[in-house]
């Protein structure tokens, strides 16, 4: 019997289509990051749930609450022995099947003759500020729908299960409000991955004393949402107009257990639907048949032309402009005109506006041209403002459920590497510096400031970043500054509020960082991105058409320690060599069996939302916080990681220096 699980049933509320292309990986490409492994290093979610365990048990491993075997009936048959047992019984993974719906719940507890069933997410909650509901109680809040929706249908499950109406139902989060009261928490939690499977190890004899006072987790109650999800709101879903829970989950269950493909509407959700297939031919697309059922293109339109999905959506605040063109029937870019994607609106702009550049995107498609927009003349006039020497900064961060460090929250940022180079009047380039904190339970944040100051020193020389990641990472540690008994909290507070800005504390350093990012969008648009402003894309696509940094990257014997350009890590490196325009292909791998493409495309953390290319550095970074590794495995990571930084700011080096080649021409 195919069961229709809790994943399969939160992939249903996803799109319903989904059903008839998943767990056919020998026959529909799935390009969804599944593996557990990485996305637990990059959250610490399996470690929140082993932590919850002993918040509802003493000593959950040596009593064996976990029912660990995955087959089904066994995993019943031993939920059904444990339940008989007298008084309160704690179980985690328990098993229950009604009809052919089936559910692992994260802990169940049977208190006398209450049972109350808890699903554990890594996801935060404030107490005084998060609601599931919307204002009105109308609905679940549309963040919130997968985890609320999710513990309403493993209720339904259980209930039915054990015809049992009074099964109480609970979230358990992370309270973002906490400050842990220990160091080291992660390293009673380590992680490893064995024969596919993530596993965490427990520390040998823990007990819930030995985890501090403060109690990082919160059990939220949500049986009045789970009873109106059930019984009032329609389900938020294109399987049709106003159907209710019940005959959602039996539709959806019989789908899936009778391999029928119900076709929903195509819309927003189809910009990052797993089954778009580009990479393997010998598989079929789930995307490309959803699309070709519903509109008039082609098989050979799907490949080769600009899909209306490709449409830069920044700065378009809660719209999903794609989602409103495939409303309208349009699903090629080519086909979209400028009231398609007006704003309501209209606000003054420093260079591009928003509008402004996604027509640069439409309109190059419409032209079928590959030349970029460049405004030289917007550009020039930015650069001129420029003070020499220029800094380029880049830093990487990590944020985790379980706080490592004592009087930390959880999702505190921790800064634990920058890179940084220089470019000097006559626009001599150099890796000037670079930093990393590695080790174990050591607070890297402070340091890291002290070191940055040390860089780019507190005197001359514009500062630049990209995007806002760094802006964000320095405010959040001055409030940790502000709290800290450091002895020279002043002298960095002042270093930090000279190269940064606060729109809360209406503040602007004499040096604030100039946003590498906001000039990109403002001035210059490659079709070769393809609507994308990741420093990942840019890069690329600027090099494509820039002949400059194809040549001078292109030299053996430039750039590398004690060479023209001189490098901290690199002894002799060609950036683009035959075949490879895109630097980022020629890195090492920063995280064994892993290519840094799929690491930086695990889902960005709660922590670091605005964090899309960094996911190789923090990928390593937690996961020597969380496991055991040799001296010699540190040092490689050490190594690979910084090159990865150095890209980073070298490639923020190349997009200026193309740019001033262009501006010269």
């Amino acid at each position: 019997m195919k069961y229709l699980t809790k994943t399969r049933f939160k992939q249903a509320l996803e799109c319903p289509t989904k059903l008839f292309y998943t767990k056919k990986v020998k026959e529909y490409a799935d390009v969804s990051n599944e593996d557990s492994f990485l996305q637990s290093l990059a959250e610490g979610g399996f470690q929140v749930g082993e932590l919850a365990k002993f918040y509802f048990h003493d000593n959950p491993i040596e009593e064996k609450i976990t029912i660990e075997t995955r087959d089904y009936d066994k995993a019943i048959a031993k939920t059904k022995e444990m339940l008989s047992r007298p008084g309160r019984v704690v179980i985690a993974e328990a098993a229950f099947k009604y009809k052919n719906l089936f559910v692992r719940i994260d802990v169940l507890v049977k208190d006398d003759d209450v049972i109350s069933i808890y699903e554990v997410k890594a996801k935060s909650w404030n107490v005084e500020e998060d609601s599931f509901f919307d204002k009105k109680k109308s609905k679940i809040k549309s963040k919130w729908q997968p985890y609320v929706y999710d513990i309403a249908f493993q209720k339904y499950v259980v209930s039915n299960s054990l015809q049992n109406g009074d099964i109480k139902a609970y979230l358990t989060l992370v309270d973002k409000t906490r400050k842990t009261d220990l160091d080291g928490l992660n390293q009673f939690f380590t992680i490893e991955k064995f024969d596919g499977n993530t596993l965490v190890k427990v520390k040998d004899g823990l007990r819930r004393s030995d985890l501090g006072k403060v109690k990082l987790l919160i059990n939220i109650n949500v049986d009045d949402e789970c009873f109106k999800i059930q019984s009032e709101f329609p389900v938020p879903t294109d399987l049709g107009e106003a159907i209710i829970f019940p005959d959602f989950v039996q539709r959806c269950s019989d789908m899936y257990e009778n391999n029928i493909r119900t076709q929903v509407n195509i819309g927003k959700k189809c910009k990052d639907c797993q089954f778009k297939n580009t990479k393997k031919p010998e598989l079929k697309s789930g995307f490309n048949e959803c699309w070709l059922s519903q509109t008039n293109l082609t098989e050979l339109q799907l490949k080769e032309e600009n899909l209306s999905t490709e449409i830069w959506g920044g700065a378009a605040g809660s719209r999903s402009l794609c989602g409103e063109l495939i409303e309208k029937d349009i699903y090629l870019l080519k086909d979209v005109e400028e009231e398609d994607v007006a704003p309501k609106t209209c606000k003054v702009y420093e260079g591009l506006s928003p509008l402004e550049r996604r027509m640069e995107q439409i309109n190059r498609v419409k032209e079928n041209t590959s030349e970029s927009y460049f405004d030289k003349e917007g550009l020039k006039e930015q650069m001129a403002t420029w003070k020499y020497p220029l800094h380029m900064i880049d830093f990487e961060t990590s944020a985790v459920a379980l706080p490592f460090f004592k009087g930390l929250k959880p999702y505190e940022t921790l800064a634990f590497q920058f890179s940084h180079h220089t470019i000097d009047k006559d626009w001599n380039i150099k890796h000037e510096n670079q930093h990393i904190c590695f080790e174990k339970n050591t607070f890297p944040n402070f340091d890291f400031v002290r070191k940055l100051k040390d860089a780019v020193g507190d005197g001359e020389g514009t500062i630049f970043r990209y995007h806002n990641h760094e802006n964000t990472t320095l405010n959040k540690i001055r409030e940790q500054l502000l709290l800290s008994d450091e002895n020279d909290k002043i002298e960095l507070i002042s270093f930090i509020d000279l190269i940064t800005h606060s729109k809360d504390q209406n503040r602007e350093g004499d040096r604030d960082m100039v946003d590498l990012f906001k000039l990109v969008t403002a001035y210059y648009y490659s079709p070769h991105a393809k609507g994308s402003n990741s420093i990942k894309d840019i890069l690329p696509a600027i090099i494509n058409e820039s002949i400059f940094l194809q040549k001078e990257y292109g030299k053996e014997g430039l750039y590398g320690i004690d060479l023209k350009i001189s490098s901290l890590n690199f002894e002799n490196h060609c950036w683009i060599t035959e075949g490879i325009t895109n630097p980022y292909k020629t890195l090492p791998q920063v995280f064994p069996d892993y290519d840094n493409e799929i690491l930086d495309a695990v889902e960005p953390i709660e922590g670091l939302k605005e964090l899309r290319d960094g996911g190789a550095a923090l990928t390593a970074y937690n996961y020597l916080q969380y496991s055991n590794v040799s001296d010699e495995q540190r040092e490689s990571l050490k190594q690979a990681l910084y090159k990865y930084c150095e890209l980073d700011t070298m490639a923020m080096v190349m997009i200026v220096e193309s740019w001033r080649d262009m501006i010269q021409e």
